[in-house]
């Protein structure tokens, strides 16, 4: 079986993160807020989950407990340039940019139109580049 690079899966890490910290804080409730997981969406991700267990290793240095931060992810995560959109996230950023559209901008609606909790809208907004008007920027 082969698995798709994380790069390709960005959607996964709104599973991924809570569990890869949960194993490598356990009982530490450290949660990843929804900014930082934008700059993780946002991440060219060259490797695997074994990439991103390693980025929240080193962040976990940095915030041992609680909620972390984007400016507590290591300076390579907001450094590291937009990476292009696969075919299916190019879809998906369409749809979203539709359902705003269609929506007045309201995030709330849009989001119940699209099936998704209004944080992983917040969370695909943000990665995606899509201002507060709802336009894409490619």
């Amino acid at each position: 079986m082969t698995v798709a690079p994380l790069r390709h899966r960005v959607e996964d890490l709104e599973q991924l993160v809570p569990a890869l910290l949960d194993r490598l804080a356990p009982g530490r409730g450290t949660t990843c807020s929804d900014d930082a997981m934008a700059v993780l969406a946002r991440r060219a991700w060259t490797g695997n989950v074994t990439e991103l267990g390693d980025v929240l290793q080193a962040t976990l240095r940095r915030r041992p407990v609680g909620t972390i931060r984007r400016d507590d992810l290591p300076p390579s995560c907001s450094t590291t340039s937009r990476r292009a959109l696969s075919p299916i996230e190019t879809l998906e950023r369409d749809a979203i940019v539709q359902a705003l559209a269609e929506t007045d901008g309201n995030r709330k609606s849009a989001a119940a139109r699209l099936g998704m909790s209004r944080s992983s809208l917040y969370r695909k907004i943000h990665a995606f580049g899509i201002d507060a008007t709802g336009s894409a920027h490619h």
